[in-house]
């Protein structure tokens, strides 16, 4: 599907390490792709890591907020509000295709005459359709109460050990409860949950400039070799790479 007239524009904007941009709202939908750095978005229910070569679709409607780790560059693409509800209600990440990230640098050319901006807006309306989705590193935030008070605290803590049956005895309900809803709202278990934001965690160090040795030891592996491998089975590279590819 291609959309006529659907872009409503193209920004280029930079954070410094450790800004954010405070969570809001809008009727278009955003498209934002990291050119650097690695970046936080929370929306409501997720919170998802950006590096360079994937992108995220946010929604027009969905609130979200941006948290830089380190420097980061980020182009961004906005959809009219008729464009986005055609294109996906449903946040996700997206392939970026070299031809995008031409079309993005043309768009962005300052001075760029009208005839030739809408032609660029057409290819990358139609290149936009035909991205491949792409998973991207997140994790699920739960709406029942009480796993919600769990995922935050380990957000905050994250060598926190205590097991679930601790857990339950600290928010009022039973290990077994706190299991399902685990489950039903977060899709993981409460251990893979914890895994989970750990990584995302552990990325954030990384891009913060924290040694792979310390972070291993900090996240309780029994070796840097443990957490290498544990990283590369679910990001694909090694951390040494996957950092190499934010600094671009």
């Amino acid at each position: 599907m291609t959309f006529q007239h659907a872009i409503e524009g193209l920004r280029q904007l930079k954070y410094a390490p450790g800004s954010e941009e405070p969570v809001h709202q809008h009727e278009q939908g955003q498209l934002i792709y990291p050119l650097r750095g690695v970046a936080k978005v929370v929306t409501p229910q997720h919170i998802w890591l950006l590096s360079p070569g994937r992108a995220i679709w946010l929604p027009g409607g969905l609130s979200h907020g941006l948290q830089a780790v380190d420097h980061v560059v980020t182009q961004n693409l906005y959809l009219t509000p008729q464009a986005s509800r055609q294109f996906s209600t449903q946040c996700h990440g997206l392939k970026v295709t070299p031809l995008l990230h031409t079309l993005f640098a043309a768009g962005l050319e300052e001075g760029l005459p009208a005839q030739r901006q809408a032609l660029v807006y057409a290819l990358l309306s139609d290149e936009l359709s035909r991205l491949p989705v792409s998973m991207l590193c997140h994790v699920v935030l739960p709406s029942d109460r009480r796993v919600r008070q769990v995922c935050d605290t380990l957000c905050r803590e994250l060598n926190h050990a205590a097991t679930l049956a601790w857990w339950g005895q600290k928010v009022g309900a039973s290990e077994r409860t706190l299991a399902r809803l685990f489950r039903e709202e977060t899709h993981l278990s409460f251990s893979e949950w914890r895994q989970q934001i750990r990584l995302l965690e552990a990325v954030c160090n990384l891009a913060r400039g924290v040694a792979v040795s310390k972070l291993a030891q900090e996240l309780g592996y029994a070796s840097t070799s443990a957490f290498i491998a544990m990283f590369r089975k679910k990001l694909g590279v090694s951390p040494q790479r996957y950092i190499q590819a934010t600094l671009r």
